[in-house]
């Protein structure tokens, strides 16, 4: 079998698939369960006691939290606005949104790209709803339009390929579907979008379906059931997002199965009538798809009917069916057929979507699931050649699975697809598994994870923290997170080496634990520059970048050229991991070859600074990297300044303190020392004679202070080296610095340095002038909101670098903070990657978006959406404040006027309308508040107030809120009844006897 293709196009597959369903299911992987399972998601919604035109019916409504819920902030709609949207206008934009993920896409990758969107839909609730006589602007239109089910999302992720909403009554979204198909052939898109959905505000359309007949008294679709009565409505939303099969291979999106053929016709003018379906033209649609795509229809396994339940719907789809494809030449077996209706209802103009995902999702797990209600098959199914699963059943073996979608709207608009499994991929890519050319099982991954809100994210954690098994490839997971989601505001990072051990920091994320691979969680900060802090002599360690170098390339080949470049001055070779590291000639040239390495591998990884600066020898390596110094110039400063220093080391030594400027200056001068280095507001290094320091120490320590004398030590950054400044100005002659790329401070005079200013005198007064760390890192920090990194096998400066922020005016560095890289341990077997990467995932939460540390380029793997941000959490405060001044009031007028608040709060969410818009003596039907929002409105109400309201459509907001003043002053009664009680009991005044006295008193017990 092969792959047919349009005309001159390409064969098209399903990367992506999302839904929001009844029954609390939001993913599809949710939905599948629930089919596996046989979960009937219809809810029995109670009617009032007498029989009313309006009584609420059985139907498949959404939770609370997924009808009523909406990210806003995330889609930047404003709230007077979001009020108004359509409901499937809110749906489809998440649901759009998880779909991309799913496909192994940032959303935000797509901004402005000819993406092209398709949304079925036949609801018109919304604008019966909010659209009235006496009521409606411009926003509510367009909150109520049809078109602006697909305008909205363009628009909202800024696709600027075709976009249009499409109503052919049931089967709209596959309708949907079949266009954008087709669009993707003749390239009017090069990725599409599509989506139906439906929404059940209006208890006057489910009347007129009820009248009809349509509906089943039952309340339950019984597909091919004798029972089979009618369908149940439904409500909730479903996109699949189609690409071309190659496009998606390139792009290592998972083609989740491969679209063989579609087509859609009509009834035309059948004898049955406009609203019967005719068993002719299905006949002739499916006859027709089957032909051009070349499918033999004896090798179809499964067909997703439109199964509504109806007894012509399903009599003439029986026939149909078995005329095509049940009794096809050549078929061994009965056709299976699957409708998914009778577990989530008709979603109507959503529906033919709904069923293409469950038709996917059975494929994929290669079982054909159960229709639930049915048990009584209708006579002559099986002369059809058909079989309707009661239990879920393995799907035929075959190299590959074959399916077909049905879709029919009442006014005679028929759609069929047929689908395949994907075939095996040769190359380890694709579908069929991650790939894993960069992985090895012991390697640590930085996982990112972000929402719009804190609980957002922890729920996301949660959600990540179930989905990881043992057997998941770190790696993969890694760069689906990084590469393939877009990164929000609330933002969090894991690095782990094994699946346990993200499991257990998502789960601690989650739950607002603390965990030693958990980085953050934070808000992104308001960093404005990123600064490099290159630190001085000390930040070594023994072994220094070797197990870096076998797994970051870019470090190893940076720290590799840089020691090409020592190895010329130095006319030895230069240090390598297991050499001894000792005396400043080769400490130094060594530091110094690592930070260079460092530097590169944090431009590999996407962060490159704004600034430099470096603390005595970090100086060098700042240079080198704003471009100042070549490495061949660096490399010859570092190797001609750390033998002079070598040299020096007799002449005395460096004691640091934890004295404050003016202080060090004071005992240094009364000692015969200088201050060299001025680290922090109480971190600064004294230089003098050994015998000097010896002296200073010890009184200093008797005197209460801390210090620490280095015991191997050259007195740089003062006079007593002044004799070797001069022999460096002139090994230097003919030094040529150039203009810096990037801004560089300098710690010699606390300020910014021109680059070409950084000549052969300029090294020579920096080797002996002052340290003068912290007035430059004050003064660049009135200056900008700065994230710092310190660039050093060994961490040095943290400490001075926090205490010197917390110094400056208005400069909170939880906002912009210090980041260590690496840790201050001597384990000589320490492997700095993992820290680096906690390091990388710090900067990565305050902010900037770095290129991640695994490549771009891995296949997507299955990682479930993040979670959205829910109102509900926002308003939790807003309406305890109201509910406490509604029971809290002492008058009832007061009651009145908190109910009326409370009310209008209410209401205004639930309608759309603004509290001037809400007359309060006309009965809710007036307001738009139908009985499907009656049910909801009571639901509110008790959940916000605990109140029990015998809300009626004929009730007007006068009358709840006289019920919720009501329910108040019961409220106060009951707690002055209580209160009252507490009073009798308790003893009066020099009566009380409790323990309470007796311990108070001290005396014994």
């Amino acid at each position: 079998m092969t792959t047919p293709t349009f005309p001159g196009g390409s064969a098209i597959a399903i990367t992506g698939m999302s839904c929001r369903l009844p029954g609390g299911i939001t993913t599809p992987a949710e939905l599948w369960d629930a089919l596996v399972a046989g979960r009937d998601l219809i809810s029995d919604t109670p009617a009032p006691d007498e029989p009313r035109p309006e009584s609420l019916f059985p139907a498949g409504l959404l939770d609370r939290g997924d009808f009523e819920g909406f990210d806003r902030k995330h889609f930047r709609v404003p709230n007077f606005e979001a009020s108004t949207l359509d409901p499937q206008q809110r749906w489809l934009s998440e649901v759009v949104d998880e779909a991309l993920q799913d496909a192994g896409i940032a959303p935000s990758s797509l901004r402005g790209t000819n993406t092209g969107v398709w949304i079925g839909s036949s609801s018109i609730d919304q604008a019966t709803h909010t659209l009235g006589a006496d009521y409606g602007t411009v926003v509510t239109a367009l909150g109520a339009a049809p078109s602006l089910l697909s305008n909205r999302l363009s628009y909202n992720f800024d696709f600027r390929g075709p976009s249009m909403t499409i109503d052919t009554a049931c089967s709209a979204s596959l309708v949907a579907f079949h266009n954008a198909w087709i669009a993707l052939q003749t390239g009017d898109a090069d990725l599409a979008v599509v989506g139906g959905a439906n929404v059940l505000l209006n208890e006057h359309n489910t009347r007129a379906f009820v009248m009809s007949g349509m509906l089943g008294p039952g309340g339950r679709c019984r597909p091919f059931d004798t029972a089979g009565d009618g369908y149940v409505r439904s409500e909730g939303a479903g996109v699949v997002i189609l690409q071309r099969a190659e496009d998606a291979r390139a792009h290592g999106s998972p083609i989740r199965a491969l679209i063989l053929g579609s087509g859609v016709n009509s009834d035309g003018r059948s004898r049955t009538g406009i609203v019967r379906p005719s068993l002719d033209s299905q006949r002739e649609l499916l006859r027709r798809v089957y032909e051009r795509s070349g499918v033999d229809p004896a090798t179809v396994d499964y067909v997703q009917a439109h199964g509504t339940g109806t007894s012509d719907g399903d009599g003439v789809e029986a026939r149909s069916l078995g005329d095509v494809l049940g009794r096809a030449p050549g078929r061994d077996r009965a056709l299976l057929v699957g409708a998914v209706k009778s577990n989530v209802g008709h979603l109507e103009g959503g529906a033919g979507v709904i069923g293409l995902i469950a038709t996917v999702l059975a494929m994929r797990h290669a079982t054909a699931p159960p229709v639930v209600h049915h048990t009584d098959p209708r006579e002559g199914l099986a002369d059809h050649g058909l079989e309707v699963p009661t239990h879920p059943r393995p799907w035929p073996t075959r190299d590959t699975h074959v399916a077909g979608v049905s879709s029919y709207g009442f006014g005679g608009t028929n759609a069929h697809v047929i689908i395949r499994s994907p075939a095996p991929v040769s190359d380890g890519r694709g579908a069929d598994g991650p790939d894993v050319r960069h992985q090895t099982a012991d390697t640590a991954h930085l996982i990112p994870v972000s929402a719009s809100t804190p609980a957002a994210l922890a729920a996301t954690a949660q959600r990540w923290a179930d989905h990881i098994r043992p057997n998941h490839q770190l790696g993969a997971l890694a760069a689906t997170a990084s590469h393939r989601r877009d990164h929000l505001r609330h933002r969090a990072g894991v690095v782990a080496d094994t699946p346990e051990l993200a499991h257990q920091a998502l789960a601690a994320l989650a739950s607002g634990d603390e965990h030693p691979a958990l980085v953050g969680p934070r808000p992104v900060g308001r960093v404005d520059k990123v600064v490099f802090v290159f630190s001085g002599h000390g930040g070594h360690r023994e072994r220094m970048g070797e197990r870096l170098a076998a797994t970051e390339p870019a470090f190893a080949a940076a720290r590799d050229a840089a020691n090409d470049a020592l190895a010329a001055h130095l006319h030895r070779a230069p240090w390598r991991p297991g050499d001894p590291l000792r005396g400043m000639d080769t400490i130094q040239p060594a530091q110094f070859a690592t930070q260079v390495g460092l530097a590169a591998l944090w431009r590999e990884w996407g962060i490159t600074p704004d600034i430099v600066i470096g603390h005595s020898l970090g100086e060098v390596a700042a240079a080198h990297t704003a471009g100042a110094l070549t490495l061949d110039d660096a490399a010859r400063l570092v190797v001609e300044r750390s033998a002079l220093l070598a040299e020096a080391s007799a002449h005395g030594g460096l004691l640091a303190t934890d004295l404050d400027a003016e202080t060090a200056e004071k005992e240094a001068a009364e000692a015969g020392a200088t201050v060299a280095v001025y680290n922090g507001p109480s971190a600064t290094v004294l230089a003098g004679p050994h015998a000097v320091l010896a002296d200073l120490n010890a009184r200093l320590t008797r005197d209460g202070a801390r210090t620490h004398l280095f015991e191997e030590a050259t007195p740089v950054h003062s006079p007593l080296i002044t004799e070797h400044t001069h022999r460096l100005e002139e090994a230097l002659a003919g030094l040529r610095p150039g203009a810096a790329r990037t801004t560089m401070w300098s710690t010699a005079i606390g300020a910014p340095i021109d680059g070409t200013d950084l000549d052969a005198a300029y090294w020579g007064r920096q080797m002996r002038a002052p340290v003068r760390l912290h007035s430059a890192i004050a003064a660049l920090a009135a200056r900008h909101r700065c994230l710092f990194i310190e660039i050093a096998p060994r961490p040095v400066l943290v400490g001075a670098l926090t205490d010197t922020l917390a110094h400056v005016p208005g400069y909170d560095p939880a906002d912009a903070p210090v980041v260590a890289a690496t840790r201050p341990v001597a384990d000589a077997d320490y492997d700095e990657r993992a820290d680096l990467l906690r390091a990388l995932g710090t900067v990565a939460t305050h902010g900037r978006v770095p290129a991640w540390p695994v490549p771009a380029d891995l296949d997507a793997v299955d990682l479930p959406p993040r979670c959205w941000a829910r109102p509900d959490a926002e308003h939790v405060a807003e309406h305890a404040r109201a509910v406490a001044a509604l029971t809290g009031a002492a008058t009832e007028q007061e009651r009145d006027e908190a109910a009326t608040h409370l009310l209008r709060r209410i209401v205004t969410g639930l309608t759309g309308r603004s509290e001037k818009e809400l007359p309060f003596d006309a009965p809710l039907y007036e307001l738009g508040v139908g009985s499907l929002d009656v049910y909801r409105l009571r639901a509110r109400i008790r959940r916000i107030t605990g109140a029990d309201t015998q809300v009626m459509p004929d009730t007007t907001l006068v009358d709840v809120a006289g019920m919720l003043t009501a329910w108040a002053t019961g409220q106060a009664a009951e707690r002055t009844t209580h209160e009252t009680a507490a009073d009798t009991s308790t003893p009066k005044t020099g009566e009380t006897t409790s323990a309470r006295t007796t311990e108070s008193s001290g005396a014994p017990g």
